[in-house]
C-alpha cells in the first residue's frame, strides 16, 4: 500500500494510540508543503535555519525510522570537503549519536531491543554496542542535553546532537552539527554552543508519558 510506503520512507509516522497516520518534517521539507505548515512547525524549522547560520559546517536533522536514524534534512553552509550526504541515508540507532539522542526518550526495554536488533545486523564485530555502554551513555545524554558522536564510526568528522520536539504530534527529531575532527576546539565550542541554545529553547518530552513511536 502507498501509506505503509510513506511510512517506510519516513515521510508519515504512524500514532498507533489514536490509529492514524501524521507527516513528518520530512514531508514538511517537501518543496511548497513547508508553507502549509503550522507554525510549531514553521518555528523548528527555523531553528534549524538559525543552527545553521550559528554553527556552520554541515547541520542536520534526523528521525527514528524503525530500528534506524533517518537522516532528513542536510544544510552545508559555503563549500565543504565533501558533498553533503543524501537526504533519507540510514544508520543504525544505537551507533548514531543523534540516534542516541532519540534513543535516550524510550524505555530500557524499548532501547535494549533495539540495540538487540542494530547488534543482529551489525555488519561487523567493530559495530556491537554493549548494553551498559548504550545505556550510560543515554543516562549522560539526558543529563546534558547533547550527544557526541564517536569518530571511529564517522571517520574525519565528530557530530553533536539535540533534540526538537513537534508539540502537535509528541515526535521529537534529532537536529545536529558535524564538524571536521581536525577543527579547532574553538569551532567545536560554537557547534556545541548553538545546539545548547537550542535544547534550552525547546520543551523538553516527558519520558514517563510519551514515547517515540515508529
Amino acid at each position: 500500500m502507498l501509506i505503509n510506503r510513506l511510512v517506510e520512507l519516513g515521510y508519515l509516522r504512524t500514532l498507533p494510540q489514536e490509529r492514524r497516520f501524521v507527516p513528518t518534517l520530512r514531508f514538511a521539507l517537501m518543496g511548497s508543503n513547508y508553507l502549509a505548515q503550522g507554525q510549531h512547525l514553521k518555528d523548528l524549522l527555523s531553528r534549524f535555519e538559525e543552527l545553521c547560520e550559528t554553527a556552520g559546517n554541515l547541520c542536520f536533522i534526523a528521525q527514528r525510522n524503525g530500528p534506524s536514524l533517518q537522516y532528513i534534512a542536510f544544510k552545508q553552509l559555503g563549500t565543504g570537503e565533501e558533498p553533503a550526504p543524501r537526504v533519507g541515508l540510514m544508520r543504525p540507532l544505537a551507533l548514531a549519536a543523534s540516534g542516541r539522542v532519540l534513543l535516550s526518550f524510550m524505555p530500557e526495554a524499548e532501547v535494549l531491543g533495539i540495540l538487540h536488533r542494530n547488534n543482529a545486523e551489525a555488519p561487523s564485530r567493530h559495530c556491537l554496542i554493549a548494553p551498559g555502554s548504550l545505556m550510560s551513555d543515554l543516562e549522560m545524554i539526558r543529563s546534558e542535553g547533547i550527544a557526541e558522536s564517536d569518530p571511529q564510526f564517522t571517520p574525519g568528522l565528530v557530530g553533536f546532537a539535540t533534540w526538537l520536539t513537534d508539540k502537535d504530534t509528541q515526535m521529537a527529531y534529532a537536529i545536529g552539527v558535524a564538524v571536521p575532527t581536525r577543527s579547532s576546539k574553538r569551532h567545536r565550542d560554537r557547534a556545541v554552543h548553538a545546539l545548547s541554545q537550542i535544547n534550552q529553547g525547546c520543551a523538553l518530552l516527558n519520558t514517563a508519558h510519551h514515547s517515540i513511536d515508529q
